[in-house]
């Protein structure tokens, strides 16, 4: 979605919205959405709150005015799936990641890559599970489908990486979740990419997208 971050740091986003910077905060619990922007060089700070459906397409058109008149950010386009998508080598990405609260299992057939995102523990009962079909942007990074408002309107990223011990991870709203060590490493885990993330902001990427090199929970 618009105005992705393109680091974290002790609980803000950091943002670089085509040389401006930024940082902020997004939140959501049941029922309720909430969105923090602050542009310190132009001494503006934007919070919306809401308890209501479509909370993401109001914060994109909401967010994308007034960040433009206030503040003079110009908020990346839509996040999409690669309209010339590239040959990905699924099997390294294939397996269940598990975090607090949370399963995703990442799976292939017939050509179709899909992500089962499940509540599980003290969060079971939280919502159904999410049917996500991941389309590949890059090798290593995908537009997920069916994620829902609290990412994004159409596409939320998925972003696979490897940890310092070379643990697989999947980031999915701005949380990693590492494959789930009691099914086993991969042979080929996923490495780091040592040029600039391709979910940066000025790539365009969404505000979910989060940063690769941030700890797993």
């Amino acid at each position: 979605m618009d105005g992705q971050p393109g680091g974290w740091g002790l609980g803000w986003t950091l943002y670089d919205w085509n040389g401006v910077e930024g940082y902020g905060h997004d939140g959501a619990s049941i029922g309720q959405y909430a969105y923090l922007r602050v542009v310190p060089s132009a001494d503006v700070a934007v919070a919306l709150l809401t308890n209501g459906g479509g909370a993401r397409e109001v914060y994109a058109a909401l967010y994308r005015e007034l960040l433009a008149d206030l503040a003079g950010v110009t908020m990346p386009d839509l996040f999409a799936p690669s309209a010339t998508p590239p040959v990905v080598d699924w099997t390294p990405l294939i397996g269940t990641y598990r975090r607090e609260g949370v399963v995703i299992t990442v799976t292939e057939k017939d050509g179709s890559r899909h992500a089962l995102y499940e509540f599980v523990d003290g969060m079971k009962d939280l919502s159904k599970p999410l049917q996500i079909n991941l389309l590949p942007v890059t090798e290593t990074a995908f537009a997920g489908t069916g994620v829902g408002s609290a990412f994004s309107t159409d596409y939320t990223p998925a972003i696979f990486s490897a940890l310092p011990d070379g643990t697989r991870g999947v980031y999915i709203g701005m949380r990693c979740a590492p494959h789930d060590r009691l099914i086993g490493r991969a042979d080929r885990p996923v490495q780091p990419r040592t040029s600039q993330p391709p979910h940066r902001s000025r790539s365009g990427w969404a505000d979910t997208a989060g940063p690769l090199s941030a700890p797993c929970p």
